[in-house]
């Protein structure tokens, strides 16, 4: 104890003591506190939580815990940020959203939501690899010799071919294809989709039968990741039976393709 204090009576060395701990009650405030050259720790399963000014019932960010522990009660520490409107609905988040059952949070992932609750932006956390949403159409041309996508080739020929972007994880196509018919003779053939020019992702038979037929695939991207980046898709056919003079260019029959969908998705 400081010798001043000994040397007062107990009534003013009680008064004393009140009025230092009315002054560090009044300094020791939060909302006056700097952090400067620091690091503020927050540890299991603490969080700091902001609440509205219009509703103080009503939580507007939260960083570190956020109520949504994994099947041992473990806190998973992320971020959300609500809108501040009545509804409260979820506006941005680093979160694992989904139940899980095991140890940690190994989808944890960013995203942005609207105010449906619905996902418009996000990574994918399955690959880990670039973007889950949004899904962006892909659009294909024709290419080669004639401005329809048709050949009569009996060898590999583009039909349809597009540069995608390398940052998603997954390319869902579905394509139409048609052996033509000449003199009365159905054509046949070949198809595959080609990635990088040098990979053979899908493929399969175009029977003689004078009908359209739609395979669809759905193509793992990430061993072409990369942001920022693009890699060359083909729809390739080649004609492997059928009429050989005649046709739209006097070589015989021809396959002919059109592009039914394709689509970025995520994993």
């Amino acid at each position: 104890m400081p010798q001043y204090l000994r040397q007062q009576s107990l009534e003013d060395r009680v008064a004393e003591l009140e009025r230092r701990l009315a002054e560090l009650t009044r300094t020791n405030q939060v909302g006056s506190t700097t952090l400067t050259n620091g690091t503020l720790l927050i540890r299991q399963g603490g969080r700091i939580q902001v609440m509205s000014a219009e509703d103080p019932t009503r939580t507007v960010a939260i960083i570190g815990d956020i109520g949504m522990p994994d099947a041992n009660g473990t806190p998973q520490m992320g971020l959300q940020l609500r809108r501040d409107t009545p509804s409260n609905e979820l506006l941005f988040a680093q979160q694992m959203a989904g139940a899980w059952a095991g140890t940690g949070f190994p989808t944890q992932g960013l995203a942005m939501y609207d105010r449906a609750g619905n996902v418009i932006i996000s990574a994918d956390t399955t690959s880990g690899k670039g973007a889950s949403f949004p899904q962006r159409l892909v659009p294909f041309a024709g290419a080669g010799f004639f401005a329809s996508p048709r050949t009569s080739a009996t060898t590999w020929q583009d039909l349809l071919v597009a540069s995608i972007p390398g940052d998603t994880p997954r390319l869902s196509l579905v394509v139409g294809l048609l052996g033509d018919q000449i003199g009365g003779v159905n054509t046949g053939g070949n198809y595959r989709i080609l990635v990088n020019s040098t990979t053979v992702v899908a493929s399969g038979t175009i029977p003689a039968n004078f009908t359209w037929m739609y395979p669809s695939a759905l193509v793992d991207m990430t061993p072409w990741y990369g942001p920022g980046t693009s890699v060359r898709v083909a729809i390739q056919v080649q004609r492997t039976s059928g009429a050989t003079t005649g046709g739209t260019d006097g070589n015989g029959g021809s396959i002919r393709a059109e592009m039914q969908g394709a689509l970025l998705i995520g994993s």
